[in-house]
């Protein structure tokens, strides 16, 4: 006997995504029980900043310019 289970897609796209997040954190604390870091360069490199990237994206830690003058001040606002 088989039996048809229906989800709705925006419960398996949550599923997907929860999941996606606790791979992102099981590699950081591998990462942090092993304390190595990636080499510079790797996939492995790649891979961690672009989770952080899309992480921080996310989370709006991001700046946006209309200009290159405005982002130019904004850097310079750094020193």
């Amino acid at each position: 006997m088989t039996q048809t289970i229906t989800v709705e897609t925006k419960t398996v796209e949550k599923i997907l995504s929860h999941l996606d997040e606790l791979r992102q954190d099981m590699n950081e604390l591998k990462n942090k029980l092993l304390k190595e870091e990636a080499p510079y360069g790797s996939d492995e490199w790649w891979e961690k900043e672009e989770e952080k990237a899309t992480e921080d994206i996310k989370k709006r830690r991001i700046v946006t310019f209309n200009s290159v003058e405005e982002m130019q001040k904004h850097l310079n606002s750094l020193k």
